[in-house]
């Protein structure tokens, strides 16, 4: 008896070391990525601002609650291989003080050359550029050596 108690207890030692080691490994990588993450986050930002910028146009502020919707929208465009806009953006937008709304989504190998796209784009360059937008939430995935990027407004 006393040998299956030890046998078992071994056995739940073991799964518990493992279970542990299998976390700390994910929580790892999450904060790697997470971190690249919110660095090109930051970048394509300041990309829009600087050319709001140049416009007399006001700074977008950055909801970080809608940027997580933004990151998972860019992660399903990912997994399809297509780009797509939010089916019901009103309804992502449900919570936040809102009359006007936009979406931007691209693909690109940067964030500048995205950026420059849009900006090359009339209904794109209206999003960014628009006065009655005081708010953003990005979202960029990386797959593939390709960026995919949600990029949504309001005001």
């Amino acid at each position: 008896m006393s040998r299956t108690v030890g046998r078992m207890r071994r056995r739940t030692a073991l799964v518990f070391v493992l279970v542990v080691a299998f976390f700390l490994q994910g929580v790892v990588t999450d904060h790697s990525s997470a971190g690249a993450a919110l660095a090109r986050r930051a970048k394509m930002l300041q990309l829009t601002n600087e050319d709001r910028a140049a416009k007399d146009r006001d700074a977008l502020a950055l909801n970080v609650d809608l940027s997580r919707y933004a990151r998972r929208h860019s992660r399903q465009m990912a997994e399809r291989g297509e780009l797509f806009h939010t089916a019901n953006l009103a309804a992502k937008l449900d919570g936040v003080a809102w009359t006007i709304g936009g979406e931007n989504v691209g693909m690109g190998l940067s964030l500048r050359s995205l950026q420059n796209t849009f900006m090359a784009s009339k209904p794109h360059r209206r999003n960014i550029l628009r006065e009655g937008f005081d708010h953003t939430a990005i979202g960029i995935v990386e797959s593939d050596g390709s960026l995919w990027v949600t990029v949504i407004f309001y005001g």
